[in-house]
């Protein structure tokens, strides 16, 4: 023990070296409870927020991977109905346009067939009344020539 005191008044420490230990034991516990205890509580508490804030922001970003997913889900299956539902009734639109056509068509025929038959009727009486003048306008003809 008497090396280590040799020692220890080379390097100039003496008696007073248990006045700064108590001195700095106490400026230690009093800075501990007022500074670092606080501001390590303050940096556990961030980091908890920040840990907690990233493990939120992960969970919102899943929910929301999992919505859309969802919603694109439910989407292709309305998308679906909807095209089920405009094939019905472009079928049923095409049906009733056919029948419309249809009718059209043959009311067009019927029109046309008897405006063909009108027609017939009054080309039919146009030469009988043009036969009937053929005797009188023949006279006329042969008069003409025989006065020249």
């Amino acid at each position: 023990m008497s090396q280590v005191i040799e020692i220890l008044t080379s390097l100039g420490i003496d008696s007073t070296v248990y006045f700064q230990f108590g001195i700095f034991s106490v400026a230690f516990i009093s800075m501990k409870y007022i500074v670092f205890n606080p501001y390590l509580a303050a940096y556990d508490e961030r980091v908890r927020q920040t840990v907690g804030g990233q493990e939120e922001a992960h969970q919102l970003l899943e929910e929301a991977e999992k919505q859309e997913a969802l919603f694109a889900a439910e989407a292709k299956k309305l998308n679906g109905r909807i095209k089920e539902i405009f094939g019905t009734f472009n079928l049923k639109a095409k049906k009733e346009v056919e029948d419309i056509l249809g009718t059209a068509k043959k009311e067009a025929e019927a029109q046309t067939e008897l405006a063909r038959k009108e027609l017939e009727a009054s080309v039919a009486d146009a030469r009988k009344e043009m036969e009937s003048h053929i005797p009188e306008i023949s006279s006329n003809i042969q008069n003409k020539f025989v006065r020249q």
